[in-house]
C-alpha cells in the first residue's frame, strides 16, 4: 500500500529516499551536455538565493563580502546548495559572512567567470578610453556580447552590489572595496600567471568599480529623443488604424530601431577605441623608432669600443692561456714529485718498521746470545780443565801410541799387499774367463744351454770388477789419511818434544815402564777397537801421580787443536776400519766433519757418535 498525503513521518522519509535514489538514477542516465546544463541551472538557482537573502537582511552588515566566514562551514553550506537543498536550509541560523562566502566560492569555482575569457582583453582595453560615455557605451555593447545566462546573472549581482556601495556610510564597503573583492570571481584570464596577477589586479578592479557605479546607465533605458519626435517630422502619414495596432507597430519599430542603433554604439565604440588605441600605438612607435635610430647610433659607438676591447681580451686571453699551460705543466710535475715522494715515503715507512723488527729481534737475539756465551764461557772453562788433566796423560801416551801407529801402519802395508795379490788373482781369472768365453763362442751346438751360463759368469766378472775398483778407492782414501797421520805424527813429536825436555827425569822413567808393560800387555789389531778392559788398564797408568820436579809450561791454542787433530784422525781410523772389515762403505770427508766439529764446540767424548752418524748418512 502506497502512504496517503499528510500521513507518518516514516512514509514521508521513505518517499524522499525514494526521490532521492530516482535522482542518483537520473543523474548517471543523463548525457554529459545535459548534466553541465543542469549543474548550471543548480548554480544560478543557488546564487540567486544566496543574493536575495543577503539583499534582505544583511545590507547594513559591517565588512559584508570582505569579511569571510568560517572555511569548513561555507564548504558544508556550498554542497547543500550543489545537491538542490536550498529550500530546506534555514539562513537565519546560519553566519552571515559564511553566506556571502559560499557567494563568492560560486562565483570564483565556475568554469569560466560571468564576464567570460573571450571579453577579457576588451573589457581591459575600455580602460584607456578616456571620455566616459564612450567608455559607458563601449562596456554596453560588451556587456550585450556576453551570454543571456550571464547577462541576467550579472544584472542581478550588480544590482546587489550598487545597493550595498549606496548603504557604504554604514557599511563601510565602497564600490572600490566590492570592486577589488569581486574583480577576481567576475573577470580573469583564462591562463594565469603571476605577471598577469601583478600587472592587470589593478585594470580588473577598475572595470568592476565602473560596472558597480554605472549600474543605472549600463541596464536601464531612460526616455530619448525618439519618445518626442512626431510622425509627421519623421515623414509617416497619418495611420487610420486603431491606436493599439499602431502601439504594436511602434513598440516593433521602436525594437528594430533599438536593435540598429546598439549595433552603431558597438560599431562606433569599438572603432573609436580602435583609432585612438591606433593612434597610441603610432605615437609609441615613433618614440620607440626615435630611440632606435639614438640607440643605433650609441650601438655602432659601442661596437667599435667593443672591437678594440676584444682585441686586446684576444691578446690577454693568448697569454693567459700560456700561463695557465705552464702553470698546469708545472702542477703535473708537482704532482708526480708528490706522488714519488709519497711513494718513498711509504718505502722508508715499511723499511723504519721492518728496521724496527729486526732491531727487537737483534736485541732478543743479542740477549739470548749473552746468555749462550756465558754458558759457553763456563762450558770452555770446564773443557780447559779437561784438556789440562788430558794433556798431562796424552804426552805420556804420546809415545805409546806414535808405536802402534807404526804397528799399524806395518800391518796396513801387509793387508795392500795381500790386497794385490787377490788383483792380480782376478786378472787371472778375468783372462781366463775371457779364453773360455772365446772357446764358448766357437762352439755352435747348445748354444741357450751355454748363453745362460755365460750371462751369469759375465754377472760374476762384472761384481768382482766392481769389487776390484771399490778396493782400489778405498786404498787411496787410507794411503791419503796414512799421509795426513804421519804429518801429524811429525807435529805431535815436535811438540812432544818440546813438552819432554820440560818433564822431570823420573817421570819419563815411569812412563817408559808403563808404556813398555802396555805395549806387552795389548796389540792392536787392524779393522777392530780395542777392548774397554784394555783400556781402562792404559787410562790406569796413565794416570798414576807423577811428581815433576818442575811446573809445567802454561796451554798453547795450537798445541791444543793439534791434540784434538790427532784424537780425530785416531778414531775417524778406528771407525772406518770396523766399517770396511763389516763391507760397509766409509767414504766420509773427514775434514769437512773435523771443522764441523771445532765450530760447534762438540766433547771429545760426543765425537765417535757424530762420526758414526755421519756413516750411517751416507750408506
Amino acid at each position: 500500500m502506497e502512504p496517503k498525503e499528510g500521513g507518518s513521518p516514516q512514509a514521508t522519509t521513505l518517499k524522499r529516499n525514494k526521490d532521492k535514489t530516482m535522482a542518483k538514477t537520473f543523474k548517471k542516465i543523463l548525457k554529459p551536455g545535459e548534466k553541465k546544463k543542469k549543474q548550471k541551472a543548480i548554480v544560478t538557482a543557488a546564487i540567486k538565493q544566496l543574493i536575495h537573502y543577503l539583499e534582505t537582511n544583511c545590507i547594513e552588515l559591517e565588512g559584508i563580502c570582505r569579511i569571510s566566514g568560517n572555511n569548513t562551514k561555507v564548504k558544508e553550506l556550498k554542497k547543500q546548495l550543489e545537491n538542490g537543498e536550498g529550500d530546506s536550509i534555514d539562513f537565519s541560523k546560519i553566519d552571515s559572512h559564511c553566506v556571502s562566502g559560499a557567494l563568492k566560492a560560486f562565483l570564483r569555482d565556475g568554469d569560466e567567470p560571468l564576464l567570460t575569457f573571450d571579453l577579457y582583453k576588451n573589457f581591459l582595453a575600455s580602460i584607456d578610453i578616456k571620455d566616459k560615455n564612450s567608455k559607458i557605451s563601449f562596456i554596453k555593447s560588451l556587456l550585450s556580447a556576453l551570454p543571456k545566462e550571464n547577462y541576467d546573472l550579472l544584472q542581478i549581482l550588480l544590482k546587489f552590489l550598487n545597493t550595498i556601495q549606496l548603504h557604504s556610510s554604514i557599511n563601510k564597503m565602497t564600490s572600490s572595496n566590492l570592486a577589488i573583492v569581486f574583480s577576481p570571481t567576475l573577470l580573469r584570464p583564462k591562463e594565469e600567471s603571476l605577471e598577469s596577477m601583478m600587472t592587470d589586479s589593478n585594470s580588473i578592479s577598475e572595470v568592476v568599480r565602473v560596472l558597480i557605479e554605472e549600474f543605472h546607465v549600463l541596464y536601464e533605458i531612460k526616455q530619448t529623443l525618439l519618445y518626442q519626435v512626431s510622425a509627421i517630422d519623421l515623414g509617416i502619414k497619418e495611420d487610420k488604424r486603431s491606436t493599439s495596432e499602431q502601439l504594436e507597430d511602434a513598440k516593433v519599430t521602436i525594437e528594430q530601431l533599438k536593435k540598429h542603433l546598439n549595433e552603431e554604439a558597438r560599431e562606433r565604440s569599438i572603432l573609436e577605441t580602435y583609432c585612438t588605441s591606433m593612434e597610441q600605438k603610432l605615437q609609441e612607435l615613433e618614440d620607440i623608432n626615435k630611440s632606435l635610430i639614438e640607440e643605433k647610433d650609441s650601438l655602432g659607438e659601442l661596437l667599435n669600443e667593443f672591437k678594440e676591447t676584444n682585441k686586446n681580451q684576444a691578446n690577454d686571453i693568448n697569454s693567459l692561456k700560456n700561463d695557465i699551460k705552464d702553470v698546469t705543466e708545472k702542477q703535473t710535475k708537482t704532482e708526480l714529485e708528490r706522488d714519488e715522494l709519497n711513494k718513498v715515503k711509504v718505502k722508508l715507512e715499511k723499511d723504519i718498521e721492518t728496521t724496527r723488527i729486526e732491531l727487537k729481534s737483534t736485541n732478543d737475539e743479542c740477549q739470548k746470545l749473552k746468555v749462550n756465551n756465558n754458558k759457553l764461557g763456563e762450558d770452555i772453562k770446564n773443557q780447559i780443565k779437561e784438556f789440562e788433566q788430558t794433556r798431562k796423560s796424552l804426552l805420556e801416551n804420546h809415545k805409546l801410541e806414535s808405536e802402534k801407529h807404526q804397528l799399524e801402519i806395518q800391518q796396513f802395508r801387509q793387508e795392500n799387499e795381500q790386497l794385490k795379490k787377490e788383483k792380480t788373482d782376478a786378472n787371472l781369472q778375468l783372462e781366463r774367463v775371457q779364453a773360455e768365453i772365446s772357446i764358448l763362442l766357437s762352439s755352435s751346438n747348445d748354444k741357450n744351454s751355454k748363453k745362460n751360463s755365460l750371462k751369469h759368469q759375465k754377472k760374476d766378472l762384472d761384481n768382482a770388477l766392481k769389487r776390484c775398483k771399490d778396493q782400489e778407492s778405498k786404498i787411496n782414501q787410507l794411503e791419503k789419511e796414512k799421509s795426513k797421520l804421519q804429518d801429524e805424527l811429525t807435529k805431535l813429536q815436535k811438540s812432544s818434544s818440546s813438552s819432554s825436555s820440560s818433564t822431570s827425569s823420573s817421570s819419563s822413567s815411569s812412563s817408559s815402564s808403563s808404556s813398555s808393560s802396555s805395549q806387552s800387555s795389548h796389540k792392536f789389531v787392524f779393522g777392530k777397537k780395542p777392548s774397554s778392559s784394555k783400556i781402562t788398564t792404559t787410562t790406569t797408568t796413565t794416570t798414576t801421580p807423577v811428581q815433576p820436579t818442575t811446573p809445567p809450561p802454561p796451554l798453547d791454542e795450537d798445541d791444543i787443536i793439534s791434540v784434538k787433530k790427532f784424537a780425530f784422525y785416531y778414531m775417524n781410523l778406528a771407525i772406518k776400519t770396523d766399517a770396511m772389515t763389516k763391507g760397509l762403505p766409509c767414504n766420509i770427508n773427514s775434514s769437512e766433519i773435523l771443522e764441523e766439529l771445532l765450530s760447534k764446540n762438540i766433547k771429545v767424548q760426543q765425537w765417535s757418535e757424530v762420526i758414526s752418524k755421519k756413516l750411517k748418512e751416507n750408506k
